[in-house]
């Protein structure tokens, strides 16, 4: 598939996360840290990390998102910790510039 969203870095997106025991996708949100001459040079993927509104599990690591819903969020969410690679075809959507403060 072609890759058609222009995305920047800091950019809050919808990707497909691949469940690690299975072939299935689930859409999640996430925010671009790749920089504008990675996202250029490379592609293919891209660097994120990713979002998640399960509050209770929340690392030291990890930000709460303050505005949620200004971030095209659905529910109060957190930055989560890991960096993760997708390739570019995962994108769904782009919510946003993640221009957010966040609380620690």
């Amino acid at each position: 598939m072609k890759y058609m969203i222009n995305i920047s870095k800091y950019d809050i997106v919808v990707v497909k996360f691949p469940f690690a025991s299975s072939l299935k996708y689930k859409a999640r949100p996430a925010v671009v840290l790749s920089s504008e001459t990675y996202n250029q040079n490379k592609r293919d993927t891209l660097i994120i990390l990713a979002i998640s509104s399960s509050l209770e599990n929340k690392l030291d690591l990890e930000f709460s998102i303050q505005d949620w819903k200004k971030a095209g969020l659905l529910k109060p969410s957190i930055l989560k910790s890991a960096i993760a690679t997708i390739e570019k075809d995962f994108v769904v959507a782009k919510l946003v510039v993640f221009k957010i403060l966040c609380q620690h």
